[in-house]
């Protein structure tokens, strides 16, 4: 490490402790002391996330990989149903599960965003109070921070192209934290991890960003690889008819335009292509190589979220040629890094542990053409949920939040009931909560509407769902009301092709591969949950798990013991 390196550290160290006095910085997850780790603990953990990286999605593609998803699939052992148990499936609630081993009733992070009722206004959930990037609003340790607290000398570093990906998986101390700039094309970092000093680059990301730049790919076209155009048809994929004449749906993709030099609508392209994947396996390559990560018997930590699959997904589909070319060159990428580890660390010692932030639907219209659920949703369910205050008006009479100069509401976004319109018009709580299941529930596209008092019951209701629920809801940031749509409804705009963040198993089930020294490749069949991982993941490494997660180490059955 240099030593402006480990001034950073200590810096970042610093600010994750003065947090703001409503953020608190998290208590250590159990006893936070120094460990003898095992002889032949892992030099380097490699902790791999694939947006949008549904189990169902990497096998259809499989005859696509040779490269790095090709070995990684072949030499890990796979838990077949791994799944995350919370209802909200979206990336900011999935990357902070994976790296606390907490749901988000106890991570704190339910969604990418989220309404806060004091400030009435919606919260970012990597941005703090200040408007900076960090990590302030998560309220569990991190995977990194237990390695940190435990092996002396040991770092950790995080990069993806989207800053909460790379935030929430780098935990509250890591020695740096990198994310694509969409204006510059460049990786960046926050004053959070460089204690408030201008984001000077380390020599190493300066030689990078001058030996690989994203404008090169510049005047280039997005073609799907020969390989890929060939399978095709086997694959059963195709890019999605969106029944207009929109040349920018089709192959080949021009990234930027009619722009005449790279520029901000080149670079924020250019982070909705496969590209971005490779950009990322470069820098990363490169961090191992400049911070020379694994090159002491403490471990360190890389954790990497590849972003490419999602933003491609969501505006293709997974169905797509577009989504089955971004899947088959992150095998190359992953490949290229694996090279990369493996020169300068070896891979016999470096624990590989490769998941997702949630899976993905297919579109709408591919799902019902294969006799599935899959609908639009349109003007009549979005009128419906809208007509909450209208009905709440209707049944209690106008509202009375007991200012004189505006109109009362009952119903804030979130939606959150407006605590005072109900104390001022001798509405209960419970009164609400029924009154407002009544018109919703019968919406078209709502399944169940799930209220605050049912979830905060030690109680839940007897519900298939119910835990799924309970796990995405945290009392100060959850809001009264949580939807439950039916199965199959997309709520996005039409020119988004598919979506994610339901509790339904095409959005929960996810990866979990685990490669490294002692665990044989095999499928380990049994439904397991994503919080499982990083306590797992540290028992690997010789760490005691803390107390207080709500996962369980599953390392005895990777080692083909008992748990």
């Amino acid at each position: 490490m240099t030593a402006r390196s480990a001034i950073l550290a200590v810096a970042a160290l610093l600010v994750a402790s003065a947090c703001a006095p409503d953020r608190p910085a998290p208590e250590p997850s159990g006893e936070a002391r120094p460990v003898e780790l095992p002889a032949d603990a892992p030099r380097l953990i490699l902790f791999l996330v694939v947006d949008m990286g549904a189990p169902a999605q990497l096998e259809r593609h499989r005859p696509l990989f040779s490269a790095g998803l090709a070995r990684l699939l072949a030499e890990s052992a796979a838990f077949t149903d791994a799944h995350h148990d919370h209802a909200d499936t979206d990336t900011s609630a999935g990357h902070a599960t994976l790296a606390t081993g907490r749901h988000p009733s106890g991570h704190g992070i339910v969604s990418n965003w989220w309404f806060d009722p004091a400030a009435s206004a919606e919260v970012y959930s990597v941005e703090d109070e200040e408007g900076e990037t960090s990590p302030s609003r998560l309220l569990a340790d991190a995977l990194g921070d237990w390695l940190k607290a435990a092996v002396p000398g040991a770092r950790v570093f995080s990069a993806s192209a989207k800053d909460r990906s790379a935030v929430l998986l780098g935990g509250h101390r890591p020695d740096g934290a990198f994310w694509y700039d969409r204006e510059t094309g460049r990786f960046t970092t926050s004053g959070y991890y460089t204690g408030g000093a201008p984001a000077e680059e380390e020599a190493w990301a300066a030689a990078f960003h001058r030996e690989h730049p994203p404008a090169e790919r510049f005047g280039t076209a997005w073609e799907p690889l020969p390989e890929v155009a060939a399978a095709a048809e086997a694959l059963g994929v195709a890019s999605l008819d969106f029944g207009e004449a929109d040349p920018w749906y089709e192959f080949p993709h021009v990234l930027g335009g009619m722009a005449p030099a790279p520029g901000e609508w080149f670079y924020g392209d250019l982070y909705a292509s496969p590209f971005a994947d490779l950009y990322l396996a470069r820098f990363a390559a490169a961090l191992v190589a400049g911070e020379e990560l694994g090159a002491d018997a403490a471990p360190d930590l890389l954790a990497l979220s590849f972003s490419a699959a999602d933003s491609v997904g969501h505006r293709y589909g997974p169905d797509s040629l577009e989504y089955a070319d971004t899947l088959a060159r992150l095998d190359r990428a992953l490949g290229e890094l694996l090279e990369a580890v493996d020169r300068r660390v070896g891979l016999d010692r470096t624990l590989i542990v490769l998941s997702a932030d949630h899976g993905v639907a297919s579109a709408p219209e591919i799902d019902a053409a294969r006799g599935g659920p899959g609908r639009r949703a349109g003007a009549a369910e979005a009128l419906c949920v809208q007509g909450l205050e209208a009905a709440l008006v209707e049944r209690f009479g106008l509202a009375d939040a007991g200012d004189p100069a505006a109109p009362g509401r009952w119903v804030l976004p979130g939606p959150f009931f407006e605590t005072a319109a109900l104390e001022a018009g001798g509405v209960t709580r419970a009164e609400a909560e029924a009154a407002a299941r009544e018109h919703l529930e019968a919406c078209p596209g709502v399944a169940r509407v799930w209220t605050r008092s049912e979830l905060e019951s030690p109680a839940l209701p007897d519900h298939p769902l119910a835990l799924a629920f309970a796990h995405s809801f945290h009392r100060e940031r959850s809001p009264d009301l949580v939807l439950q749509l039916e199965e199959g409804l997309l709520p996005a705009s039409p020119t988004t092709a598919a979506s994610h963040g339901s509790p339904y198993r095409h959005d929960t089930h996810v990866p979990w591969l685990v490669r490294g020294a002692g665990i044989a490749p095999r499928e380990i069949p049994g439904r397991v949950a994503t919080v499982d991982v990083a306590p797992t993941t540290a028992a690997l490494v010789g760490l005691s798990v803390p107390e207080g997660v709500d996962g369980v180490d599953r390392s005895g059955t990777l080692r083909g013991g008992p748990e």
